[in-house]
C-alpha cells in the first residue's frame, strides 16, 4: 500500500493562490507533448483540474515519448508548430540548450527550494536553471519472488545460481538486462572507478573510458555472457528481458523504476532491490540516474501562462497525484514516500550518478553502443576502448 507523507498542510489553498488564473484577457492556447502510458492519464488528469483554476486557458496534450521530444522540438519548433511545453530526459539539456529552444526557469532559485538537490543539479545546465523537475528515476533489480524469497544481494550470488537455473534449450537464463545499452553498461564502468567526465560529470576531457577501471569493469561484463546469460548482444532487447521475466523464464532483471506499474498490471510476484554488488565491493553498483524534466518551449507564443501552469504541475499536490499514477519518484523535499516498490529505488539512487548534461554525452552513447555489444561478442576490451577513446577525444 502506498503512503505518501505531505510535509505542508495547505496544499489546495497554496495551489489555488499560486495558480490564479493570469490576468491577460482572451482565450490562451497551449500544448503540451508527453509520453504515452501512465503519464498521459496524469497530464490529462491534471489539465482538466488546471481548467477548473484557469478556464481561460486550454490545453492540447499531444503523446510524444520524453526521448523523442528533443529532435522533434528542434524541427517542429521552428516551424511553428511545436509544443509550448515538453518531457525530456535530463541530459537532453545541454543540446537544448546549444540549440535555443528552451527558456530558463523565472524565479529558479525559489522555484528550487522545494527540490531534492539531484534534481537541481539535473534542471541545471552551465549554472542556470532550465528545467521543472517530475520524477526522478534510475535502474535497479527485479527479482521473482516466488524463486527468490530474498534477493541475491552480489554478481556472485547471481553466477552460483545461474548454474543450476540456467536451460538455454528451455531459454532459462539467470538474469537479463539492455546488454548493448550505453546506459545499463555505465554500472560497470563507474563501479570499477572510471566515473564518466569525472566526478562532477562536466569534464569533456576525463571521459575515463580507457581508463584501468573501465578495462577491468567491461572485462567483468563480457566474462558474465557465458556465466549467467549467453545470447547474443542484439537478441537481448528491452522487450526481449521484460518478456522473459514476465514468462518466469528470467526470474532477475536489471531495468528502471518506470517499469513497476506494467509489472503491477500483470499481476507478477515480484520485489525489487538495489544494484548486486561487484567482488570485492560491499556497496550495490553505481547506476545512471535521470530526473524527467518539463521545459518551455522558447517558440511558445504564450511562454508566461505555460510557465504557469508548469509550476502546476510540479507543485507539491500534483507529483503527489502524479506518484500515484505513475510509481515515479517525486523529487521535491515536501513529499516523503514509504513504498516497498519505491523505497529500494530511493537507496538506489543514493549509489547513481546523474547522467551528465553535457553535449558530449551524446557521443557517448553513439560510440559506446556499437563498442559495448562488440566486447560482449568477444572482441577485444582494450584494443575497443582505444577506438573509443579516439572518437571521444575527436569531438571535444
Amino acid at each position: 500500500m502506498k503512503k505518501i507523507i505531505f510535509t505542508s498542510l495547505f496544499v489546495a489553498f497554496a495551489t489555488t493562490l499560486v495558480f490564479a488564473a493570469p490576468k491577460k484577457s482572451g482565450r490562451i492556447e497551449l500544448k503540451i507533448w508527453e509520453s504515452s502510458g501512465p503519464e498521459s492519464a496524469f497530464i490529462q488528469s491534471a489539465i482538466k483540474e488546471y481548467r477548473t483554476i484557469n478556464p481561460k486557458v486550454k490545453i492540447t496534450y499531444e503523446p510524444v515519448e520524453s526521448t523523442d521530444a528533443r529532435n522533434k522540438i528542434e524541427m517542429d519548433g521552428p516551424a511553428g508548430v511545436g509544443a509550448d511545453i515538453f518531457v525530456a530526459p535530463h541530459d537532453h539539456i545541454g543540446a537544448l540548450v546549444a540549440g535555443q529552444h528552451i527558456l530558463p526557469v523565472e524565479d529558479a532559485e525559489t522555484y528550487m527550494n522545494d527540490f531534492l538537490p539531484l534534481a537541481k543539479k539535473a534542471a541545471t545546465f552551465d549554472g542556470v536553471i532550465y528545467g521543472y523537475p517530475l520524477g526522478a528515476e534510475t535502474y535497479v533489480l527485479y527479482y521473482n519472488k516466488d524463486v527468490f524469497p530474498e534477493p541475491p544481494s552480489s554478481w556472485e550470488e547471481i553466477i552460483e545460481f545461474a548454474k543450476t537455473w540456467n536451460k538455454p534449450v528451455e531459454g532459462k537464463y539467470a538474469i537479463a538486462w539492455n546488454v548493448s545499452d550505453p546506459y545499463y553498461a555505465y554500472m560497470f564502468i563507474d563501479s570499477f572507478g572510471a566515473p564518466l567526465f569525472g566526478e562532477d560529470g562536466n569534464n569533456p576531457k576525463q571521459h575515463n573510458l580507457n581508463s584501468p577501471g573501465a578495462i577491468k569493469g567491461l572485462t567483468f561484463m563480457q566474462n558474465l555472457r557465458k556465466q549467467v546469460l549467453n545470447l547474443p548482444a542484439m537478441d537481448l532487447s528491452r522487450d526481449f528481458c521484460h518478456a522473459s521475466f514476465a514468462e518466469g523464464k528470467t526470474p532477475l532483471i536489471i531495468t528502471g523504476s518506470w517499469k513497476i506499474n506494467e509489472f503491477k498490471k500483470l499481476g507478477l510476484n515480484f520485489g525489487i532491490t538495489t544494484l548486486p554488488s561487484f567482488p570485492m565491493q560491499k556497496d550495490p553498483a553505481t547506476s545512471f540516474s535521470g530526473v524527467r524534466l518539463a521545459f518551455v518551449s522558447s517558440y511558445s507564443e504564450h511562454p508566461e501562462e505555460a510557465m504557469e501552469f508548469v509550476k502546476f504541475l510540479t507543485s507539491q499536490e500534483m507529483l503527489g497525484k502524479r506518484f500515484e499514477m505513475t510509481d515515479q519518484y517525486p523529487p521535491r523535499r515536501d513529499i516523503r514516500i514509504n513504498n516497498k516498490y519505491i523505497n529500494p529505488i530511493v537507496k538506489q539512487l543514493n549509489y547513481s550518478k546523474p547522467m551528465p548534461t553535457i553535449t558530449q554525452l551524446g557521443t557517448y552513447w553513439r560510440v559506446m553502443g556499437p563498442a559495448i555489444s562488440g566486447i560482449w561478442e568477444g572482441d577485444d576490451v582494450i584494443k575497443t576502448l582505444e577506438i573509443v577513446t579516439k572518437q571521444m577525444d575527436a569531438v571535444r
